[in-house]
């Protein structure tokens, strides 16, 4: 569809963007605190003409109604995530974190630019809008999950398909990155208490010592990937924190240690977590210990609708580069994959002709070019509904 007017919207969008995106930036929020932040999109979307409500105490939402004669109009949502990170900022940008200790380290901020860009193009464009658009700016990504929450007030009732996206350093402002299939894989959170007898470090005999059994534990749980899962297979198991102890002379009465399974789906999930689970029991058994593991859903694999990938595509078919590496990072945009249809693409944020750091790093920083790619990539998603 030809639309008159069109990248004058987006400049003007574009402008409004960039506004959101350095105040947001230089006062970030951790998950379920973004109180200013959303406080923020609310206002900008009621500036629009747009009701807003309010589905969680940080969440915000809003309805764009299409116009025109179309008998099967259909609802497509778009979510932004919000939260911050608890990293120190070392980038050296004019409207950089005012709180120290957070940033925007993961590229939320300009998420949500991005979508209120998008309201702001299509408030302008209503009697085209071959489509009812819901936008979803969530919390609390990083923690636990704010989509969950969501689904559960039912944020997704009436929505036939959901788009997500998340800026990538590692690719060019003004380029989309798109998979087929799995993006993202599946992950357990997992919790271990090694319980021995504490005894003087001059008489091990007497007793069972804690940390040497976590040694073993974590350096055996390894060997699971090398031995146990297929060699074609993606999987993961990383301890993050290690606790316990009462002195370096005393053989240690506990440690605990708190770890992360990753999976390519949830059958290597699966596989990972029962291994694991019989080196505890054997290792129990060899070292006179009491080794306890739990473990808890992550998030599910992030798998792709074939049929929103070709939308994507079509969208922007020339700024399009197609990926086909799947990542053992997750994102919790797969929750609502399992409730209806919808694709997770990738926003280049990086500056060509210079290094560019990753994400959830003090030195991560977004090319702000990449925020017009991102309101057009939307919109055009919006206007093509009509042809699927």
């Amino acid at each position: 569809m030809i639309i008159q007017n069109l990248q004058e919207y987006i400049l003007e969008a574009e402008r409004v963007a960039k506004e959101v995106f350095e105040e947001i930036h230089s006062w970030p929020e951790l998950g379920n605190e973004e109180f200013k932040t959303s406080t923020l999109i609310g206002r900008k979307l009621k500036d629009m003409g747009l009701a807003i409500y309010r589905p969680l105490a940080t969440a915000v939402a809003a309805d764009i109604q299409g116009s025109g004669d179309y008998k099967e109009k259909r609802t497509i949502a778009f979510r932004a995530d919000i939260d911050a990170l608890p990293i120190s900022e070392e980038a050296l940008v004019s409207y950089r974190s005012r709180r120290a200790g957070l940033m925007h380290a993961c590229g939320h901020d300009a998420h949500a630019a991005v979508l209120v860009g998008l309201a702001q193009v299509l408030c302008r464009m209503k009697n085209v809008l071959p489509c009812n658009v819901r936008l979803i700016f969530q919390p609390d990504e990083e923690g636990e999950g704010g989509a969950d929450r969501l689904i559960d007030v039912d944020i997704l009732e009436g929505v036939d398909q959901i788009f997500g996206f998340h800026v990538k350093p590692e690719l060019a402002a003004g380029t989309i990155g798109i998979q087929y299939g799995t993006v993202h894989g599946e992950s357990r959170m997992m919790e271990v208490c090694v319980k021995g007898t504490p005894a003087h470090g001059a008489k091990p005999d007497l007793g069972r010592d804690a940390v040497y059994g976590a040694a073993e534990f974590i350096s055996l749980c390894q060997g699971i990937l090398s031995r146990d899962l297929d060699p074609v297979k993606a999987g993961l198991i990383s301890f993050g924190r290690i606790q316990g102890g009462e002195a370096g002379n005393i053989l240690a009465r506990q440690v605990n240690l708190d770890g992360i399974v990753r999976g390519e789906d949830c059958q290597v999930c699966d596989l990972l977590c029962e291994r694991i689970r019989i080196i505890a029991k054997g290792l129990s058994q060899a070292m006179g210990l009491a080794i306890d593991v739990n473990f808890a859903q992550g998030y599910k694999g992030l798998v792709n609708d074939r049929q929103s990938v070709e939308q994507v595509r079509a969208a922007v078919p020339k700024r399009v580069i197609e990926l086909n590496r799947k990542s053992m990072t997750v994102d919790d945009f797969s929750s609502y994959l399992q409730v209806v249809p919808g694709a997770y693409f990738f926003l280049g944020c990086g500056f060509e002709g210079r290094e560019n750091s990753g994400l959830h790093t003090s030195r991560f920083q977004v090319n702000e070019e990449c925020l017009a790619v991102g309101i057009e990539t939307l919109v055009r998603i919006c206007m093509n509904t009509l042809y699927q």
